[in-house]
């Protein structure tokens, strides 16, 4: 059989086309009470610690940004106190001008959302169309990816039946004649046992005498 090594210390060595055992009601209980103790008390270990960050080959200055953002120091909170417009108590010119600024500075936020409602209206939807229209080639594109690597597991799998089904005769003969030479050895035992307290018992009558 392929063994496959999943950990230093485990050995992955399965042949389900072959091995029957587990379709036994009884024992799949037996077998999944054991995978269900294991999991609670099991902790996986970050399998991607010792693996760098994999770096984007992408051209979109989004995705860059995002990397870059992800990447710099922690930044100061977001202060929203400068995006309120409300008057200030008393008669401080300060204060005044700081208000002032703030609203001065709402009201060109106001104007470029405006500007930016105007342009959607005219623009977006030819945008939205030509979106939607990279969306369905993005899509026709990954089903066809999807189509491929489903015939590639078919192929696969169709492959590892075929290959685990030429040898199960050989395996299945090779297990019976395991199970039998271990019959016969444990009746070996048991003889070779009995053996030994008939000659400790005439050591012991030997020695009487």
């Amino acid at each position: 059989s392929l063994a496959m090594s999943a950990a230093p210390e485990v050995v992955l060595d399965g042949l389900p086309y072959i091995d029957s055992e587990y379709s036994d009601p009884a024992l799949r209980k037996i077998v999944d009470k054991m995978v269900k103790d294991e999991m609670r008390t099991f902790r996986p270990p970050d399998y991607l610690a010792s693996m760098p960050m994999p770096e984007t080959q992408s051209e979109s200055v989004v995705v860059r940004d995002m990397f870059d953002r992800k990447s710099a120091p922690p930044k100061m909170s977001f202060d929203a106190e400068r995006y309120k417009v409300i008057p200030p108590a008393g008669s401080d010119m300060k204060k005044w001008k700081a208000a002032l600024k703030r609203a001065q500075t709402q009201i060109e936020h106001q104007s470029a959302r405006i500007v930016n409602l105007e342009l959607m209206k005219r623009y977006g939807s030819n945008a939205w169309r030509g979106y939607a229209e990279y969306l369905a080639e993005f899509e026709e594109i990954v089903s066809k990816n999807l189509t491929e690597i489903k015939t590639d597991v078919r192929e696969l799998n169709r492959k590892r039946k075929a290959s685990q089904l030429a040898v199960a005769p050989a395996i299945q003969n090779s297990e019976r004649r395991w199970l039998e030479y271990a019959y016969k050895n444990n009746e070996l035992h048991l003889v070779t046992l009995e053996l030994e307290k008939q000659v400790k018992k005439l050591r012991q009558l030997a020695a009487k005498q």
